[in-house]
């Protein structure tokens, strides 16, 4: 395509001034140059390679030019001009549009990390790691939510997956998320949170909605306790292998809890020195292929094991990307997180 706006006109105005002259053919050529002007048109061009190609093809003109039909000289003169200044107004028209839809996308960058933002690298004493894999190409938030935040009460984290599609579902889990945010900092227990988040989610959903949430409390002591709404388990990574977590008792997605009349059990795990969690969303547990089979988590998860958590997520980022069928139209999260005390004591 370089070629195509650079050398390649003035390459393709030579050749026809020399076989036009050569064959005393001039006549015949003398038509082709309004094209050759007209050739940046095919790429994205650049306001340069359009006025290259222009004065290539006005050279042509007057090198075929010489010693023809005036009124022939005059038709592929205007034509040359003509289509150099179309081309050259719809190249700057393109660099305006591409200028204006960086700033946007910059702009839409900026807004949806401050709609939903994502943890950072450290939350007390947890240190975590999240990637993000959005549905609609492009984006970088969703349906799909985490937060990580120090309290009173230990450090607390949430991973959820706001049902639903469209704007519409971003701005409800940003509304979920700063819900829980407030909840975190003045709820002792994760039942507590997760019975005023149920109502609070049936009252944004009207009834019609539901978001399916793993919470979590990293206590001071150690101690990780989950509480399960209707979300994926997490995997435990331990002595190079990782496996999901069974026995982990669920309850209902938040806004559906009155069908299970409010019940919230909890789990107590207690991680031994350089354990880790990997919590991920029904994009992630649920990912196929074009033939249906289910991304091996916990197997490509136990491959990756001993390496950085940068290098694992990376990792299974782009292996999400890979295997899932490309009419997929769920988002996909992965937060991983490992307290530091186990680091250092490991």
């Amino acid at each position: 395509m370089r070629l195509v706006r650079g050398t390649f006109p003035l390459l393709l105005a030579a050749l026809c001034v020399a076989l036009g002259r050569t064959l005393d053919l001039a006549p015949l050529f003398l038509p082709l140059m309004p094209a050759v002007a007209a050739l940046p048109a095919i790429g994205r061009p650049g306001v340069r390679s359009v006025l290259g190609a222009g004065a290539a093809a006005l050279a042509g003109v007057a090198a075929l030019g010489w010693g023809a039909r005036p009124l022939n000289v005059a038709v592929a003169l205007t034509g040359v001009l003509t289509v150099t200044a179309l081309v050259r107004a719809a190249a700057r028209r393109g660099r305006r549009q591409e200028t204006k839809i960086a700033c946007l996308g910059r702009l839409a960058q900026v807004t949806q990390a401050a709609v939903l933002p994502r943890p950072p690298e450290r939350v007390g004493g947890v240190r975590l790691e999240a990637r993000y894999l959005a549905a609609t190409p492009g984006a970088t938030v969703g349906g799909d939510i985490c937060g990580a935040e120090r309290t009173p009460f230990g450090v607390r984290l949430l991973i959820g997956d706001v049902s639903g599609k469209g704007l519409d579902v971003v701005a409800t889990a940003a509304e979920t998320l700063h819900i829980w945010r407030e909840l975190a900092h003045h709820e002792p227990s994760l039942a507590g949170i997760a019975l005023r988040m149920d109502t609070s989610v049936t009252r944004i959903h009207h009834h019609e909605g539901f978001v399916t949430a793993l919470l979590i409390n990293v206590h001071d002591d150690g101690r990780i306790e989950l509480l399960n709404c209707g979300h994926p388990p997490p995997l435990l990574i331990r002595a190079g292998r990782a496996q999901w977590l069974h026995g982990l008792d669920a309850t209902a997605p938040l806004g559906l809890m009155r069908m299970v009349a409010d019940r919230c059990p909890t789990t107590v795990v207690r991680p031994a020195p350089g354990d880790w969690l990997l919590l991920c969303t029904d994009g992630v547990a649920e990912c196929r292929n074009q033939d249906g089979e289910f991304y091996p988590l916990a197997e490509r998860l136990t491959s990756l094991c001993g390496h950085e958590p940068t290098v694992v997520l990376d990792t299974l980022e782009a292996d999400l990307a890979r295997h899932r069928d490309s009419r997929a139209r769920d988002d996909a999260m992965l937060l991983l997180i490992r307290p530091l005390q186990q680091q250092h004591s490991g």
